[in-house]
């Protein structure tokens, strides 16, 4: 069984809440968190990314773009990751359109794929495109899936887990059995200890985003123990 370190090169450290403990100290620990244990990435709103770029160099940093519904334009976001890229940040989790995605406009996402794979691609940036599983049919998913497969997104995003249901294992063993080894798979959404962590690598994934990093890893050494 894996440890504690091992898991959290696994781990997207999210750091994207808003509330009365989204302090500049909150986002300290959490950017020292980020080396301390080894997170695979401090996922973060684009507004943070320069601020923790300047400060923490050392920290590798994904930003959600268009969070949390993907309702931005396309020029929007676009524009968003081309700021990012400037910045300097090693991936972006774009939330791509959720209207088109619950109408299955294809064409639209296709678009969308195309446009900000080509964007991610040249600069070398690492992007997963977030579909919101919760929100979608087995049958949508799918379709979604194999849509990616034929765009330059190098990774398939589960769903942001603001105010949804949690990411299904079925939801990520269909995304993995879809993409198989062309794509990765991120799981994220309602996460919150070492085995459900478990169970969605289990499932599949190679990625998974959680702000309960810490305590997850922390609960791995002790399970490991």
């Amino acid at each position: 069984m894996a440890n504690g370190a091992q898991l959290a090169g696994l781990v997207d450290h999210a750091f994207l809440k808003v509330g009365a403990g989204s302090t500049v100290d909150a986002l300290r620990q959490a950017a020292e968190d980020t080396l301390r244990y080894g997170f695979r990435s401090l996922c973060l709103p684009p507004v943070l990314a320069g601020t923790v770029k300047k400060h923490f160099p050392a920290v590798r940093v994904s930003v959600v773009v268009a969070y949390p519904l993907g309702l931005d334009t396309l020029s929007v976001k676009l524009n968003c990751v081309q700021e990012m890229i400037e910045l300097g940040v090693e991936e972006v989790d774009i939330v791509y359109d959720l209207f088109a995605l619950c109408n299955s406009n294809w064409a639209k996402l296709s678009e969308e794929a195309r446009r900000l794979g080509k964007l991610t691609s040249d600069a070398n940036i690492f992007q997963k495109a977030i579909i919101e599983t919760p929100i979608l049919t087995d049958e949508q998913i799918r379709t979604v899936a194999e849509l990616l497969l034929d765009s330059p997104v190098d990774c398939v995003k589960t769903s942001t887990g603001y105010h949804r249901e949690p990411t299904s294992l079925d939801h990520v063993r269909l995304l993995r059995k879809v993409v198989g080894t062309r794509k990765q798979v991120k799981a994220a959404g309602g996460i919150k200890n070492f085995y459900h962590l478990r169970s969605m690598l289990d499932a599949g994934a190679d990625i998974i985003g959680t702000s309960s990093s810490v305590a997850i890893i922390e609960e791995a050494d002790t399970v490991n123990a």
